[in-house]
């Protein structure tokens, strides 16, 4: 894909004085929406449902795409066997706990990478009744048998951010020496500060030395799911997790689309993220799953490009006065809706899109009216509406 037209960034010189002597390596995306996204509470897809959504995620550009959990379900086998028949770009990964039994399923199906996962914080120990010792020894075994049948193994501690560092080097340098070639730090209730991910990811980056990928799996239940990925990317993450629109279990998880957007556009970064394809993907995603999002919602909410306030309608022509970016680079369409907040520019602009002859003079006119229908139906005009009061006001 072409390079992301960063001439239509219009974010000042602020962020460039303050990363001044810093690079960020491009990281690569690794989507869960399939299996961590269909966590969230009511969400199924069906096996063509997940073909269709991996095809989207290939064409964003992901490097690797989460199929499924095939032990736990006969929808996720037919599914990844779906998705493996489609001839995608990206990697097709599997899911496992660390049970042997869940890596055979996955070996079962010709997978050749995924994910296995284990509890680390004393937290999950404890709700699961299960000792470090035990942990050790399913780890060991899971990720040896994965190895031996010739699988890339990425070694997933879950709640790592909440685990006690020696426990945690153990049960990853286990992982290590038992086979797994990349580690995943998994912030699994959200409850790290980027600071917290930029610390623990350079613990764990020392364990294993500059060359082995290091991944950021993160969760959003803070707020904070975008900044955190993309601090760890700025501490050298090679993969990012995340979700279309962030969609998961509680808060969700770090949504790909926001942190593609805000590497490329605020650290220009090339992430490989084909951002004019989000909003289409993520209206996609919405439909099959089921879910609304926020109208504010960035990168795909359906405000970020239309205008009511009447002064900022005054400036509509001048786009980098009223938007950070703009809205090409998204393949989104910018407009003016008329409602209460509306001003005489709004008039001008609508009665120009809709071609309708209203003479200037009477702009005042039809402003009143706009905000008093508005009031009384507490809400936004339509097209049709607006029409009506012009033909009013010209007759």
């Amino acid at each position: 894909m072409a390079a992301l037209d960063r001439t239509k960034v219009w974010s000042g010189t602020l962020n460039g004085l303050a990363l001044a002597g810093r690079s960020i390596q491009a990281p690569r995306f690794y989507d869960t929406t399939l299996r961590d996204g269909e966590q969230s509470v009511g969400t199924i897809f069906d096996p063509d449902q997940k073909l269709e959504i991996a095809r989207l995620l290939d064409g964003l550009g992901v490097g690797r795409i989460e199929a499924g959990f095939p032990r736990v379900s006969e929808d996720d086998r037919a599914a990844i066997r779906k998705i493996q028949a489609a001839g995608l770009k990206a990697e097709i990964w599997g899911f496992a706990r660390a049970l042997v039994e869940d890596v055979a399923a996955v070996a079962d199906l010709g997978m050749r990478h995924t994910v296995v996962e284990a509890p680390v914080s004393n937290y999950k120990l404890s709700a699961l009744s299960v000792s470090q010792e035990s942990v050790l020894d399913r780890v060991a075994k899971a990720v040896k048998f994965g190895a031996d049948k010739g699988i890339q193994v990425a070694f997933f501690g879950v709640d790592s951010s909440r685990a006690d560092f020696a426990f945690l080097e153990r049960v990853y340098k286990t992982a290590r020496d038992a086979g797994a070639s990349e580690f995943v730090v998994v912030d699994t209730l959200g409850i790290a500060t980027p600071e917290a991910v930029v610390y623990l990811l350079g613990r764990i980056r020392g364990w294993f030395g500059p060359s082995v990928p290091i991944h950021f799996h993160g969760h959003n239940d803070f707020g904070l799911g975008t900044a955190c990925a993309v601090a760890a990317a700025g501490a050298g993450a090679n993969w990012i997790h995340g979700t279309i629109d962030g969609i998961g279990e509680r808060a969700g998880n770090a949504n790909l689309p926001e942190i593609a957007a805000a590497l490329e556009m605020l650290y220009q970064v090339d992430t490989g993220i084909r951002l004019d394809r989000v909003r289409a993907a993520s209206q996609r995603v919405r439909e099959i799953a089921g879910y609304q999002l926020e109208p504010w919602k960035s990168v795909v909410g359906r405000n970020l490009f239309v205008r009511e306030t009447g002064a900022v309608a005054a400036q509509f022509h001048i786009p980098e006065a009223i938007e950070p970016y703009s809205s090409t680079l998204l393949d989104a369409r910018r407009g003016i809706v008329l409602g209460k907040k509306s001003g005489l520019a709004s008039i001008k602009i609508k009665c120009e899109e809709l071609k309708l002859n209203a003479p200037e003079v009477s702009y005042a006119r039809l402003l009143e009216d706009v905000k008093q229908m508005a009031i009384r139906k507490r809400g936004l005009l339509t097209d049709e509406e607006f029409k009506g009061l012009v033909d009013r006001v010209s007759a």
